[in-house]
């Protein structure tokens, strides 16, 4: 087993990409033996997960403990309590309280915003202090989700934004499973790079693919999230491939703007160079991930991020 930590139990819905880039590069989901990105030198070390998302609030900030590579894993073991936990924006600081074993949550409620800087500070009971700084993007504003035809890269139609019912999206975006290519346009702010995340919504919705080649075992290991490794989104396009869609129903796609300390994490992360669906091979050149930390590992990073949502049917 590979230094792990834990799972995240917070307010946000990103949950699914950011501590998935963290327990990637800390449990080293690839083939790649986890001794060859961490060594046991890293046991003990203090571990952070925490994104601050423009036009949201503070984030929950976790922390834990690295465990020795040949550990067994033990929440209790993991978990770092009794933490002084501190985020300082324009000269404010503001402090963290501890509201589950290992979580942290800020006193005071702050909505980031873009281009500004945040800095954290973590004083454990034991160990060298933790610190670690972010400055968030622009806003990402995505004016257009648009369908292309396959053949002649027009628009043959523009998907509706989340500016009324959620439910009422899914039922104005229905598209038949792979046909046309869906494109997402936008004026692309000044980041490092981009990641796009795909949610399945229905669990119990119906495969939409049914390849001559895959097996029962196959079907069992497709994921309902997936995610890609960074992109960049040179020219304002990022397209969703269809073959990282595997079920019917409804799904979320979110785009991220990311800062530089999200790109390195997962740039170099063995696990996101194969974003399942979305190929890439970004983490094949790194003997480990990187960490924007000092006194620990793990992220601090921030991104902005726009999604839209989409109902798959099967074809007829």
């Amino acid at each position: 087993m590979g230094l792990l930590t834990l799972p995240r139990r917070g307010r946000r819905s990103h949950a699914l990409v950011v501590p998935l880039a963290i327990a990637a590069a800390l449990a080293s989901c690839s083939t790649r033996d986890p001794g060859d990105l961490l060594t046991g030198s890293e046991a003990g070390l203090l571990v952070v997960d925490a994104v601050l998302i423009v036009d949201e609030e503070l984030p929950t900030v976790f922390l834990s403990r690295a465990l020795d590579l040949d550990d067994p894993f033990a929440s209790g073991a993991a978990v770092e309590v009794g933490a002084g936990v501190t985020i300082v924006a324009g000269g404010e600081e503001i402090e963290y309280v501890e509201d589950l074993p290992g979580r942290y949550v800020p006193l005071l409620t702050k909505v980031v915003g873009p281009h500004e800087t945040y800095a954290l500070t973590v004083i454990p009971r034991r160990g060298p202090v933790l610190r670690a700084t972010t400055t968030t993007p622009a806003r990402l504003a995505t004016p257009e989700w648009l369908v292309l035809d396959e053949s002649t890269q027009t628009v043959t139609r523009e998907l509706e934004g989340f500016s009324g019912s959620e439910e009422d999206v899914f039922d104005a975006n229905e598209l038949v499973y792979a046909e046309g290519l869906l494109e997402a346009r936008f004026d692309r702010p000044d980041v490092a790079a981009f990641q796009v995340a795909l949610f399945s919504l229905d669990p119990e919705s119906d495969y939409v693919i049914d390849p001559d080649f895959f097996d029962e075992e196959d079907f069992e290991d497709l994921d309902r999230v997936n995610y890609s490794p960074p992109l960049a989104g040179s020219n304002g396009r990022l397209r969703l491939p269809w073959f990282a869609i595997f079920f019917e129903g409804r799904y979320k796609i979110r785009i991220y703007a990311v800062d530089d300390n999200w790109y390195d994490l997962i740039r170099s992360s063995p696990a996101f160079g194969a974003g399942q669906g979305f190929g890439g091979n970004a983490g094949d050149s790194f003997e480990r991930p990187i960490f924007r930390v000092e006194g620990g590992i793990g992220l601090f990073g921030s991104g902005s991020v726009d999604s839209v949502g989409f109902r798959v049917l099967p074809r007829p």
